[in-house]
């Protein structure tokens, strides 16, 4: 049964709300916010860092500085955001900035990264790829390809982390269905779901709202936990109210 991995978010800077967040979660999933954070169980660690772009000495770093802090850690997920180095946002989106690269390119970033990688992470620690959302602008072209992210990962030797709301995102916003969407990933490489509901506003752009995962949400995770269960963690990505929180991972924990 898949193991409930929550983030370490603003929710556990009170010390009674993250002691009780803790208290429905099996294991934690750290994030950059939270690195210097000592609870136990910090076994995940989800890093806003694209695999896809080139690294620099500050990067590899940064990183190796990041891994000493979490000697718990069994897998790292990275994402795959944008088509260009720079990080350039107007209106919540990316936008083309810096060197713009090729798909091959990223792929043979993804490749070096991945190498330097497992040169710094014990040989017991899973690397992964989110998927992104894919919004109306060039940066995201590539990225959120399923084709593309196949490649990537099937290359790296990697494994999928499913951002389902990142999927609908992608869908509605490329006007084609969920389940067609979701196929052409490399879903036999599926590690870890992050569960929360998005916003798919009829005509509009679709956006990923964080907002609490609904019985539909809950449902798709119980089919792709049936369908592939090599799934090991189930993260809820909700930030607004513990008690919505800790009822969403009661939810799921009484429905596996």
């Amino acid at each position: 049964m898949p193991l409930i991995a929550t983030p370490i978010s603003h929710l556990f800077e009170n010390e009674h709300c993250g002691e009780e967040i803790s208290n429905v979660s099996d294991c934690l999933e750290v994030r950059q916010r939270s690195l210097d954070s000592e609870l136990p169980k910090q076994w995940l660690f989800h890093i806003d860092i694209d695999i896809t772009l080139k690294w620099d000495d500050e990067i590899r770093d940064y990183l190796q500085q990041a891994f000493m802090k979490k000697p718990e850690l069994k897998l790292a997920t990275f994402q795959a955001t944008r088509c260009c180095q720079d990080e350039l946002i107007e209106n919540g989106l990316f936008q083309l900035s810096g060197k713009v690269y090729s798909d091959q390119d990223m792929l043979d970033h993804a490749k070096e990264n991945t190498r330097w990688l497992r040169e710094v992470l014990s040989d017991d620690v899973k690397i992964g790829l989110e998927n992104n959302n894919y919004y109306p602008t060039p940066a995201y072209d590539i990225v959120t390809d399923g084709v593309f992210i196949t490649k990537l990962i099937n290359q790296s030797n990697l494994y999928l982390l499913l951002d389902i709301a990142h999927a609908m995102v992608t869908a509605h916003n490329q006007q084609i269905t969920y389940q067609d969407y979701i196929m052409s990933l490399p879903l036999d490489n599926l590690i870890q779901l992050h569960i929360c509901k998005p916003l798919l506003p009829v005509g509009k752009t679709a956006q990923d709202a964080h907002d609490e995962p609904n019985t539909e949400m809950i449902n798709e995770v119980i089919r792709l936990i049936s369908e592939f269960p090599q799934i090991k963690y189930l993260t809820v990505e909700f930030y607004k109210d513990k008690d919505v929180l800790v009822k969403s991972l009661n939810s799921i924990r009484s429905r596996l």
